[in-house]
């Protein structure tokens, strides 16, 4: 009969500690989601016909950089409305990254090119990369760190007349 009465005083102690740890007040609470604040936006300009969709993609490797948006980490597409078009990517994980845009001018889902494989639709990479030789510009060249927060990415977009 002891054991039984130690052992209901226990579970009450148990369930009355386990009520107040649940109904901390939220201001003691620690941020449950701090991704949600991390939003990364690509800024991009130089649009001359501000007509048809502009694909955006985040890489995080090499692997398929500028021009396989299907192997971007992230990727999105935005109405050109306007001189300048900005895509946002929310809740960004940190780390490093490499940027490409392009404008969907014939609304074919990709980034048309000439027999020597450059691009015949505007086209732009962070850190305004460019390639040294002949090709696209490298991933090491567009890559920035991003460590969180609002952050804005500038992009200048490349007419391949």
């Amino acid at each position: 009969m002891v054991w039984t009465k130690m052992a209901c005083a226990a579970s009450v102690s148990v369930a009355l500690i386990g009520s107040l740890i649940w109904t901390a007040p939220l201001e003691a609470q620690v941020d449950p989601d701090p991704a949600a604040k991390n939003v990364l936006t690509l800024e991009i300009s130089g649009v001359r016909e501000p007509s048809g969709k502009m694909a955006c993609a985040l890489f995080w490797q090499n692997k398929g950089f500028p021009r396989k948006h299907r192997r971007a980490l992230r990727r999105t597409w935005v109405e050109v409305d306007g001189e300048t078009v900005t895509c946002v990517f929310k809740r960004t994980g940190l780390g490093d990254y490499a940027a490409s845009v392009f404008i969907d001018i014939n609304g074919n889902g990709k980034l048309d090119t000439n027999a020597i494989g450059s691009p015949k639709e505007p086209w732009g990479v962070s850190q305004d990369a460019r390639s040294k030789r002949f090709g696209p510009p490298l991933y090491k060249d567009a890559k920035f760190t991003y460590q969180g927060g609002a952050v804005t990415i500038p992009i200048t977009l490349v007419y391949d007349d």
